[in-house]
């Protein structure tokens, strides 16, 4: 439950001057002793201490519900020494914390994975999520996209939207291709419609011999992905790169016309400010979070969900017109910075929200 997202939080808030203590339990199970493959208890990240409390394996029918939640929640309260306040980076297992740790103010900040992917298909993780998002102080929510289905998931609740935010690479910045060139990041599931790209460049590379497709990253979509452009006879235009670290990853985007993700249940995919900030036109969904940033043909493009014609129609036009999508990306670009996307600024803003918190519990508990 622990990635570059949250590191880049932590460290934020220790550069800032704050005692910051990561808790990520682990799983122990007889497996893991026998094969021998231990996990520190406790590691070291700058400034940033990570602990590793333990809560014993269940079996796949019993992980999600009442008693796992019950188990991970007791062994991340036992490392946790008095906080002034504790974020929990999930409403499911980690929101089983609430009341365990009296006196702390309790704010869950939420991605899209838990109310788009698991409380659909899991009534346990859903009641859970429900239950932990209403008895939070506040919860945080990178999108007000996200915040609506927070609310149609779990009721009102107090709130507030505080965009993510990505590392900035300063030296990095859009490099027209001479070729028109799609590039998708995406982690590679069937929400992120990646399929859709594909199919759409095929019939734009059909009269266009040096279009080109690079797809970013990695996922149980890929072997599906390979057998559709194997089908559209797309082998030697379309690239599917597998996953690449953070700044590969910005590198290849940076040689695109377009980052092109039409995903749908879609929070605020870092891809897009990611190619913002390069000056890469980027292309997104209407009704989901980026719409939030972007106007269409102004600053960036977007479709409707599911339309392949429109896809293909806003492909197409950005190719025909490579000064029109030029215009587009550097007005991206100005977005972007004018917009804080950065981790400093999103840790500002958690910082006042629980500086906001803390002041509300002492007005009550005088």
């Amino acid at each position: 439950m622990r990635g570059l997202t949250h590191d880049e939080h932590l460290q934020t808030f220790a550069d800032a001057g704050h005692t910051v203590r990561g808790v990520v339990p682990a799983v122990w199970s007889p497996r893991r002793w026998l094969a021998r493959t231990p996990l520190p208890y406790e590691e070291r990240d700058g400034a940033v201490v990570v602990l590793h409390p333990r809560y014993l394996w269940l079996p796949r029918f019993l992980r999600g519900a009442a008693l796992e939640r019950r188990l991970f929640a007791r062994a991340a309260a036992r490392v946790v020494a008095a906080p002034d306040v504790v974020l929990a980076h999930s409403a499911t297992l980690p929101g089983g914390l609430i009341g365990r740790v009296r006196g702390a103010v309790f704010v869950i900040a939420l991605w899209d994975h838990e109310l788009y992917e698991l409380a659909p298909h899991s009534r346990s993780a859903r009641a859970a999520m429900a239950w932990a998002l209403r008895r939070a102080d506040c919860v945080v929510y990178v999108s007000e996209a996200l915040r609506r289905e927070g609310v149609r998931v779990a009721g009102p609740h107090r709130s507030v939207v505080i965009p993510t935010g990505i590392k900035a690479y300063q030296d990095l910045t859009a490099i027209w291709p001479e070729h028109f060139t799609v590039c998708t990041v995406a982690r590679l599931i069937p929400r992120k419609r990646v399929d859709q790209v594909i199919r759409a460049f095929a019939r734009i590379a059909a009269d266009r011999s040096d279009a080109r497709l690079v797809i970013v990253g990695d996922g149980p979509e890929r072997p599906a992905l390979q057998r559709l452009v194997q089908t559209l006879g797309m082998q030697r235009r379309v690239e599917l790169t597998g996953a690449l670290d953070a700044r590969a990853t910005r590198e290849r985007m940076a040689h695109a016309s377009v980052m092109a993700l039409p995903s749908v249940r879609e929070s605020l995919a870092g891809a897009y400010l990611e190619a913002m900030s390069l000056g890469v036109p980027a292309l997104g969904t209407r009704g989901e979070g980026i719409e939030e940033h972007i106007e269409h043909g102004v600053n960036g493009v977007l479709v409707p969900p599911d339309n392949e014609a429109a896809l293909h129609a806003e492909l197409r036009a950005l190719a025909d017109d490579p000064a029109r999508a030029r215009q587009i990306g550097e007005a991206g670009r100005r977005r972007f910075q004018a917009g804080g996307f950065t981790w400093r600024a999103s840790a500002k803003s958690y910082l006042a929200l629980f500086d906001e918190l803390l002041k509300e519990r002492a007005t009550h508990t005088t």
